[in-house]
């Protein structure tokens, strides 16, 4: 090891523990808990608007929440068995969520396994798909899943992102 290399160590080194020092620093000082306030015994004006305020927060919080809940709602798909191939036939969807996927995948012995394609739906795109492209067909004799998933923004199917919304699946037979 030349010399150049051992002083570019040690630099490394040093920094590397001047970073836990400042951040074992940063650590303690904002953990440390802040000192207890006593409560006036009697509640000001200013007091009684702040409580109004923080309930008129917690509200629109609470409301909020209510709101997250809401998205995925019931749906349902219906699809019959149909010929073996490279695409899906969709048959009446009705939509969980405003974005999504409609997801095609393996069905073996009643456990869903590989995905086979997916197709984009947006309510507000006018996206309303009615068949699904596979990357690799089905085969005759098979069974295949088909249902919904989440959307996070990106546009694109993600299966580490999107997730499976539970309970809205169908089953078909490959002929």
């Amino acid at each position: 090891m030349t010399e150049v290399q051992k002083q570019e160590s040690q630099k490394t080194v040093v920094a590397f523990i001047t970073g836990l020092l400042i951040g074992g620093l940063l650590v303690w000082v904002f953990s440390a808990t802040p000192e207890e306030k006593k409560e006036p015994t009697e509640k000001s004006a200013e007091t009684k608007e702040e409580v109004v305020k923080t309930e008129l927060k917690t509200a629109v919080t609470e409301t909020k929440k209510e709101e997250v809940a809401e998205v995925i709602g019931t749906g349902s798909i219906t699809v019959v068995d149909q010929k073996a191939g490279q695409t899906v036939t969709l048959g009446k969807l009705e939509l969980p969520t405003k974005n999504g996927w409609v997801v095609v995948r393996d069905y073996m012995d009643g456990v869903p396994a590989n995905i086979l394609g997916a197709a984009r739906y947006s309510v507000s795109e006018g996206l309303m798909p009615t068949v699904v492209d596979l990357v690799r067909g089905t085969t005759a004799g098979g069974s295949y899943q088909v249902v919904f998933y989440t959307e996070k923004g990106d546009a694109g199917f993600n299966i580490s992102e999107d997730t499976v919304i539970d309970g809205i699946a169908t089953t078909f037979k490959a002929n």
